[in-house]
């Protein structure tokens, strides 16, 4: 019975592991992250001046990836212009532009980074 313990109390940890190195990013343009319902437009006057934000409600979860964050460090990107909407700290990432073209978001510092906010919207256009 000791052995018996001892293996749930493994499976529980293991599994409370799995749940705190899970995170979530998608990547896409305007557009196709207002589709989705993870970004609205906010603010602005009849129209003009409308900034793009985060929707906490509604958001279409299969439109993200999920990821562990102590296996990826890089989340590809392959657009001209990225944007990372969600909030992160400046200096645990870094977009990596090459050619004029933003190949990938790399990061640098995976504690730093997922410390906000368990979710990445990266906004490609």
């Amino acid at each position: 019975s000791m052995i018996q313990m001892y293996q749930d109390k493994d499976q529980l940890a293991t599994t409370q592991r799995a749940e705190l190195n899970k995170a979530f990013y998608c990547v896409g343009t305007t557009k196709e992250l207002t589709a989705n319902g993870v970004l609205t437009k906010e603010g602005g006057f009849i129209g003009i001046g409308k900034v793009a934000k985060l929707n906490t409600q509604g958001m279409n979860m299969e439109y993200f990836k999920q990821v562990d964050i102590t296996q990826v460090l890089d989340i590809p990107v392959g657009a001209k212009k990225a944007k990372v909407v969600t909030s992160h700290p400046a200096g645990s990432y870094k977009l990596e532009v090459v050619e004029g073209k933003t190949e990938k978001l790399t990061i640098t510092d995976p504690n730093a980074f997922w410390s906000v906010s368990k979710y990445l919207v990266v906004q490609a256009d």
